[in-house]
């Protein structure tokens, strides 16, 4: 019996798997492309180590490699039989997400984090089935609780950076993302959470400045590095730099177009915004449209399926398109929540008529929604992309009362270059 980094058991006696566990579990934690191979290692100096085989299992789960990853499960589950409570409840928690029951895993989650609080992998899949439902409050609640528990970790303290931002507590963000990023210069997810709360100050001018020698310690990054590049591109899109801002999106996003989830959501919306703020795309969207169509199948992330749509709009596909909206109305019955039905075909339907330049139709289907936009997921920042096509459609329909109210609140929020513009000028 060994104990990993953060003090709970492991059942091994080969030192170099539990060595190379814990390599997996810091570069889980920081966003590192070695997460997977670490867990592979681990497993193969110790075949009975589960808890290895749970990590790598989460890892194929993140790169949508659902079969390999149930059968990492599965693994698991046999080399576990025998072992401590803590690991088999760790790996009831991994194979209820991996297998598709994020409410299950939730519950078992929760369990598991009020027996063992520093069970830190957990504590990550937790706060991430949390993001992808919009459920911040709950977020910040996990992290505030947990924190002390993790003494100097900055991992958990840059997790608690975002949740702070996402509440609106920006200066705390930054304070805390900054002591994070002290302690360990090479986590990502501080230097995210720095991004964003900069972003939502409206500081893009230091943002800029501090967002490249930032990211560059963070030399062993997933595709993770390419969403640090898209929040510098929102810097100098917000702080006007339009060409800088489409250079970057043409070299980090269009140069080699990416089917990684994450990749595309951001290639996505980084188009979506410069058609929206008057700088045509055109032919550009057709490569992410063709990702778009290969990946219908794959729309359980509903986040994910409003991006599909958005690529599917702009590139003007309207056959899939509306072979989308079928694939989403067949849902909805068996949507419980109910969210397909009223909150993600309607948003889609949105996005469409303002590609076909139906203004007054985006304002119907989008508007009412606004309030429950949250619910699909995703961060502030990328969910502006949604309510910033309502409020372009308002001055493109001409609806100048409605337009006027929607862009003082938000300019109120963050003042944008462009909305700034819009303010001064509302017919350019």
């Amino acid at each position: 019996m060994g104990t990993d980094r953060y003090g709970l058991p492991a059942t091994t006696a080969t030192p170099a798997a539990l060595a190379r566990y814990d390599v997996g579990v810091r570069e889980l934690l920081g966003w590192g492309r070695g997460a997977l191979p670490a867990f592979r290692d681990a497993a193969a100096h110790d075949p009975g180590l589960a808890l290895a085989h749970a990590g790598a299992a989460v890892c194929l789960f993140l790169e949508e490699r659902f079969a390999p990853a149930r059968e990492s499960v599965e693994a698991a589950r046999v080399a576990v039989a025998s072992q401590t409570p803590r690991e088999r409840s760790h790996v009831d928690a991994i194979a209820l997400l991996v297998g598709g029951r994020p409410a299950q895993a939730e519950r078992q989650m929760l369990e598991h984090l009020a027996a063992w609080p520093r069970d830190v992998i957990v504590l990550q899949r937790l706060y991430f089935v949390w993001f992808w439902q919009g459920r911040f409050p709950e977020i910040l609640d996990l992290t505030t609780r947990l924190l002390p528990t993790y003494g100097d970790d900055s991992f958990v303290l840059g997790l608690h950076a975002f949740a702070l931002e996402q509440a609106d507590r920006c200066r705390e963000a930054v304070r805390a993302a900054e002591t994070a990023m002290a302690r360990n210069p090479e986590d990502a997810w501080a230097v995210h959470a720095l991004a964003h709360a900069l972003y939502e100050l409206a500081a893009f001018d230091e943002g800029v400045g501090r967002l490249p020698p930032a990211i560059h310690p963070c030399q062993r990054l997933n595709w993770f590095r390419n969403h640090l590049v898209w929040h510098l591109a929102l810097m100098h899109l917000s702080r006007g730099d339009y060409r800088r801002a489409i250079g970057m999106s043409r070299a980090a996003f269009e140069r080699a177009p990416s089917a990684i989830a994450g990749d595309l959501h951001d290639s996505i919306a980084l188009l979506w915004r410069q058609d929206l703020l008057g700088f045509p795309v055109g032919a550009r969207w057709r490569p992410f449209a063709a990702i778009a169509r290969e990946r219908l199948d794959r729309q359980g992330l509903l986040f994910h399926a409003a991006h599909l749509g958005m690529a599917l709009a702009g590139a003007g596909d309207w056959t899939t398109a509306e072979t989308q909206l079928g694939m989403l109305r067949q849902r909805v019955s068996k949507d419980p929540a109910g969210l397909v039905g009223d909150v993600l075909i309607p948003l889609v339907e949105g996005l469409q008529a303002f590609a076909r330049q139906e203004y007054r139709a985006v304002i119907a289907r989008i508007e009412p929604l606004q309030p429950r936009i949250i619910e699909l997921g995703g961060s502030r920042a990328q969910r502006d992309v949604f309510h910033d096509t309502l409020l372009e459609a308002c001055f493109r329909a001409g609806d100048a009362d409605r337009a006027t109210r929607l862009l003082a609140e938000r300019v109120a929020r963050r003042p944008d270059d462009y909305w700034l513009h819009r303010r001064r000028a509302p017919a350019a």
